[in-house]
């Protein structure tokens, strides 16, 4: 029987640059979580900003804080109204 292998998510360093939106809002000082979509399939990490970041605000990854966590930055109210 032959078996499909998964592929790997990508880590944290792979995805500097890479956009996604707030899921769970990121406070001061502290972590939330931004998701993203690669190839196809959700992915969600841990992440922390510079200045507060409410749910569904758009981001780009600035850095990788481990392999898990990320460090984030705003990237503007989308065309929709969305923060």
């Amino acid at each position: 029987m032959l078996r499909r292998r998964a592929k790997a998510s990508p880590t944290a360093d792979a995805m500097v640059g890479a956009a996604g939106h707030v899921v769970t809002p990121i406070p001061r000082g502290g972590y939330g979580e931004v998701l993203f979509s690669v190839g196809g399939r959700p992915l969600k990490y841990a992440a922390r900003a510079h200045t507060p970041l409410a749910l569904g605000a758009r981001v780009r990854v600035s850095s990788a804080l481990s392999p898990s966590a990320i460090e984030v930055a705003r990237l503007g109210p989308a065309a929709d109204g969305c923060p």
